[in-house]
């Protein structure tokens, strides 16, 4: 007969702490399971649990993940939650993702191993059932398993084995499946498997027959809340004999506590060691992980078992030694290999921690405090002033320098949610590249500077909006249309026509923290000395001897502080090639300054760029100057 075996899981209270079950809520699984049991909607069941996780294993003939047998998994998780709370055991429901059942767990946060199959003469199986790890953890085991013959015996010596086995390998991160056949792509597959975060065994065949034979849970509760909610704590099932691994080639992998993801608080590798039931209890740093293996003889639907197959003495030395190396990587304290590497910690609590570190003791740039305190009483407009100490270096490094001063600064003064209008310009850019990823959390972050030319930009700001949301990846993004225009009227009349692309624009007008550059009249940025050239045929030369001096944001300055577009002594042409820069104006800058719940932060620097940074001081544009000793000297000596 066809039957489906499901095992689905689910930690919704530990006792005491992460370190076991409480025997009322196995006691209330069982009423439950035993009621749809009598009432025939299932075969069979048997509850358990390892560590703090509750463990339900079903037979029934609804095939796999059947919405009926889910449900009834959601309630028995539901009930159990009630009675955790009502004890108040630690991490209540912390498994349960959602308030309600939608058809399957899948995505809600319980993990589950589902198999349907064609009843042997006999049908021994195994249920691996694993607490404070990671579904990489059946990775290694699964490999010796089915393609290892100094483990198993069988591809060798069995003529029913020896075409091997067919093995589908999930990409967590990608959703995707990719299907691998040994020996003959072995070393393809260890290539995949031997990244445990990442890509993980879903299930084995049978090479020729297609029958299935192994199943792993491969659920990442971090994937599914976006955050560290717990371990993952895998299930796997075997089916085991008669053309399949023989129970000792099953559980042989297991007499070497091979190193897994998980452990205390999610953060560690440590041993996984093989336990009987009752030592499924993991205390020491809250673990070593633990995995327990169930054995059941499959009749007729029905659960003859389980047989607690670590409960065996042969497995002493396998638990002697993983608590001797327990101890040996307990010793490495905070540091790797015990604890995981920081692309592995993405998704456990060191992310909020790293925050805090970043904002209460961000490393600090060496600076001229002096400088910046000259720089306030000259220019009293301004807020804010750092001068970084940046001497005897070149001009790219001291660009680099003052964008991570840029970037120390805004990490300082921004907060969740605020809105975020960005530049365009190399220091912007580096400022960028300079933060620190996730720090905050849904900002809404708008370009300042619609590049007025069909050519791509690399520092535009449209560009830069991307390159900042990629840091906050929870973040709101905009961009504006970006098309050359004789000027602001025409842009308003054909583009921002659209509701949406003129709210993004109006929106752009009034952010809490304005960045911008204040760039050289010069080819290297491209910029109005671009457009003069590309539309005027006019040089970086000439323009700075027509007093054209500096630009923010591709809007030109001219050399009494003013904007081109203002200065009636300039060249006329050039007055109105200025007209076709679009975006948050100088003039709104400058009102955006005055205020004392706005910060327009100007990022510059290098001594190539004095005067266009006191051409830019003179207008009054900004309330926050970042620059370095070079560019102070100059400055506060004129």
């Amino acid at each position: 007969m066809k039957v489906t075996l499901s095992v689905i899981k689910a930690d919704i209270g530990g006792y005491v702490g992460h370190s076991s079950s409480h025997p009322e809520i196995l006691d209330t699984a069982k009423n439950i399971l035993e009621e749809a049991k009598t009432k025939r909607a299932i075969f069979d069941y048997c509850v358990l649990n390892c560590g703090d996780d509750l463990e339900l294993i079903i037979t029934h003939r609804k095939g796999v993940e059947n919405s009926e047998i889910h449900n009834l998994a959601w309630t028995v998780f539901v009930e159990g939650t009630r009675v955790a709370k009502k004890l108040k055991l630690y991490g209540a429901g912390q498994d349960l993702l959602s308030d309600s059942f939608a058809g399957t767990v899948r995505g809600m946060g319980p993990g589950f191993a589902e198999m349907e199959f064609e009843e042997r003469k006999s049908e021994p199986v195994v249920v691996f059932m694993a607490d404070k790890t990671s579904p990489g953890a059946w990775n290694l085991p699964l490999f010796r398993i089915f393609a290892d013959p100094f483990n198993t015996a069988g591809l060798v010596i069995d003529p029913t084995m020896r075409k091997g086995f067919i093995f589908q390998v999930l990409d967590v991160m990608e959703d995707r499946l990719y299907t691998l056949a040994c020996p003959e792509d072995m070393y393809d597959l260890l290539a995949l498997i031997g990244a445990v975060g990442r890509y993980v065994i879903k299930s084995v065949y049978k090479k020729g027959t297609n029958d299935i034979v192994a199943v792993a849970s491969t659920q990442k509760l971090s994937l599914m809340a976006g955050k560290y909610v717990g371990k993952d704590d895998p299930v796997l099932i075997v089916r085991s004999q008669s053309g399949f691994p023989a129970i000792g080639e099953i559980l042989e992998p297991f007499s070497t506590p091979h190193l897994v993801e998980g452990w205390m608080r999610g953060s560690h590798h440590g041993p996984l060691m093989p336990v009987s039931f009752s030592q499924a209890t993991p205390t020491r740093f809250d673990g070593p992980p633990r995995v327990i293996a169930a054995g059941f003889q499959i009749c007729e639907g029905m659960l003859v078992g389980p047989r607690d197959l670590f409960d065996d003495p042969s497995f002493d030395e396998a638990r002697r030694m993983a608590n001797q190396i327990a101890t040996y990587m307990r010793r490495h304290g905070p540091f790797e290999p015990h604890r995981l590497s920081l692309a592995d910690m993405e998704y456990t609590t060191l992310p909020e921690v790293l925050r805090l570190i970043f904002e209460e003791i961000k490393f600090e740039i060496p600076r001229k405090v002096e400088f910046e305190e000259k720089f306030k009483e000259k220019y009293k407009f301004l807020r804010d002033v750092r001068v970084v100490v940046a001497e005897g270096i070149t001009f790219d490094k001291v660009l680099k320098v003052i964008a991570k001063e840029g970037a120390n600064y805004f990490e300082k003064i921004a907060k969740d949610g605020m809105k975020i209008g960005v530049g365009c310009g190399r220091s912007i850019g580096n400022l960028i590249t300079n933060l620190t990823p996730k720090m905050f959390s849904n900002l809404k972050i708008y370009p300042l500077s619609v590049t007025p030319t069909l050519e791509a930009v690399e520092y535009s700001s449209n560009v830069l909006v991307g390159h900042m949301a990629a840091k906050y990846p929870d973040s709101l993004a905009f961009n504006l249309p970006s098309v050359p225009v004789a000027n602001v009227k025409e842009y308003e009349e054909k583009y921002l026509i659209n509701p949406e692309a003129k709210k993004i624009y109006e929106e752009s007008q009034d952010v809490d923290i304005f960045l911008v550059g204040i760039g050289a009249v010069e080819f290297k940025t491209p910029g109005f000395a671009h457009i003069a050239h590309l539309y005027e045929g006019v040089s970086p030369e000439e323009l700075r001897k027509k007093g054209v001096l500096a630009e923010i944001n591709f809007f030109p300055l001219y050399k009494d502080g003013k904007p081109l577009t203002e200065a009636k002594t300039a060249d006329k042409t050039l007055r109105q090639l200025a007209q076709r820069i679009v975006g948050v104006s100088l003039q709104r800058l400058k009102e955006m300054a005055k205020r004392s719940d706005k910060y327009v932060i100007a990022v510059s620097g290098g001594v190539e760029k004095v005067e266009a940074i006191k051409t830019a001081l003179k207008g009054e544009y900004f309330n926050v100057l970042i620059t370095d000793v070079g560019v102070a000297e100059r400055i506060l000596e004129d």
